[in-house]
């Protein structure tokens, strides 16, 4: 019941009000029980969310990777079991260290589950930040404000802290002698989302600045067999130039493309860089967009900026490579799998987040799946950004939740920095994220658009999360060892 309760939190099903006691069913299951059958409750519960979250998986592979539907299901069933892990480790710890104890049980489970939700999310290759708990409430705006402070991952906490305070207050409404028990826990509980929510309401209060930055979002919708196939070639660049002159007359200040938006190597085939640099001097507006590039026979997925004028103000290369897409790990293993992008071996990896000047602000730069991960994100704006670009192509996905849930944590991103995200995808959602975390000016799936959007540009100084990061995880990290220290110290001494 957790399981399929946990699913129904995430676009699309977006029932983000269940994430509340989605975890009264697991507690109830692995109260009373050993370490390891609570462990193994923990297992069931997250394959079958994971699972069925990420049930997109199987179109992607199948459709893009080739590969045979029993293999596809193997790598979905090995990617569920491996973050299931974490659910069973977070039940068996949960039983290890509290016991029937309820008071440290109420302690132990919200920084315990965030602290583990931090080390999967946050591996400079292996990370997985999808389906993280805070992300499910990306629409229930005062949430997710606190988030400027504590990142993601302490909406995680005050999911977590919710569940188990409703949980140990029924429990002890159903048990009756133990009432004045779970009248405390329950305090406590409403307490402290009282205050969380008060400071949301506070920060969604405050003055809004008036758009300064118009921006062209421009959503090409190539189909990926045309992508890199010669034949296309003049029919996609065709499409961005129809979609660039009819943005053009809005007049935006920067006209963004999708990842890897031109079929040819930027300044690295003539004919194509010629026909981008004429095109932003017949448009005079800068564009924004991605194009491959290659260095010492290295591959990279690259973004550019070239000016009014036609030249090339810069390039960001993609800093967090997407596994089976830009490269395959544990090779040796898992030798039997291609990578899904046409490209001769695997993407190289940048070195910096770069900033690209437009019309007196700075913009930095992710590049598709990067937009899920909060430190790197942040290195953008702490490095003086006002505003974000994500350039993505989410074609892989299809009509699945995929796009949908993709689109739904850079509200996070927007939040932590108080900054405004712009996103253009190849086949959509393109959209706007204000500072605020609210998605506006989003496009449908696999239409063609020229999405005008305003945004602010930050122009304040740095929020807490973007000038020091994870904290508030890394605090969630130390007081699950004391307390599970403590705990298990404390067995030990009977």
């Amino acid at each position: 019941m957790s399981g399929i309760l946990l699913v129904l939190i995430f676009p699309r099903f977006n029932f983000e009000v269940l994430a509340w006691f989605a975890f009264i069913p697991l507690f109830s299951a692995i109260e009373a029980k050993t370490p390891q059958l609570a462990a193994l409750s923990g297992f069931i519960t997250g394959m079958v969310f994971y699972s069925w979250g990420l049930s997109w998986i199987n179109n992607t592979l199948i459709n893009y990777g080739n590969l045979p539907q029993v293999v596809s299901f193997m790598v979905l069933g090995l990617l569920a079991a491996y973050l299931s892990f974490y659910t069973a480790l977070f039940c068996y710890l949960v039983r290890r260290v509290c016991k029937d104890n309820q008071g440290l049980l109420f302690l132990f489970a919200p920084v315990l589950w965030t602290a583990l939700e931090y080390i999967r999310s946050t591996h400079s290759e292996y990370g997985f930040s999808w389906l993280g708990l805070g992300y499910s409430q990306f629409q229930t705006l005062p949430v997710i404000q606190m988030a400027e402070i504590t990142g993601v991952y302490g909406v995680s906490w005050l999911i977590m802290l919710v569940n188990v305070g409703l949980y140990l207050a029924w429990k002890s409404w159903k048990r009756g002698p133990g009432l004045n028990m779970g009248v405390r826990f329950l305090s406590v509980t409403m307490l402290v989302l009282v205050l969380w929510l008060g400071y949301g309401s506070f920060a969604l209060n405050r003055a809004v600045k008036a758009p300064s930055l118009t921006v062209a979002l421009i959503q090409g919708n190539v189909e990926q067999a045309m992508k890199w196939n010669p034949v296309y070639q003049k029919v996609v660049m065709s499409k961005y130039k129809n979609l660039t002159l009819k943005a053009a007359q809005s007049k935006p200040q920067l006209i963004v493309w999708p990842e890897t938006a031109t079929p040819f190597f930027y300044n690295q085939h003539q004919a194509g860089t010629q026909f981008v640099n004429d095109l932003a001097r017949q448009t005079a507006i800068p564009i924004l967009f991605g194009s491959p590039f290659t260095k010492n026979t290295i591959h990279y997925n690259s973004a550019y900026l070239v000016s009014e004028t036609g030249d090339t103000q810069g390039r960001y290369d993609k800093i967090h490579l997407v596994p089976f897409g830009e490269f395959v790990p544990f090779r040796k293993i898992l030798f039997f799998i291609e990578k899904m992008v046409v490209m001769i071996g695997d993407f190289g990896r940048g070195k910096e987040a770069t900033l690209f000047n437009v019309a007196g602000h700075k913009a930095g730069v992710s590049i598709c799946y990067e937009m899920i991960f909060p430190d790197l994100m942040r290195q953008a704006v702490k490095n003086g950004a006002h505003f974000l670009v994500n350039i993505t192509n989410d074609a892989w996905f299809g009509k699945s939740a995929a796009s949908f849930q993709h689109m739904s944590m850079g509200a996070l991103r927007a939040v932590e920095n108080r900054v405004p995200i712009v996103r253009a995808a190849n086949t959509g959602i393109s959209g706007t994220i204000t500072a605020n975390g609210a998605l506006k000016d989003e496009t449908e799936l696999f239409v063609e658009a020229a999405q005008i959007t305003k945004i602010s540009p930050r122009q304040g100084g740095l929020t807490f999360y973007s000038a020091y990061g994870d904290v508030f995880s890394w605090l969630c990290l130390l007081a699950t060892g004391l307390i599970a220290f403590a705990g298990l110290k404390k067995e030990y001494e009977k």
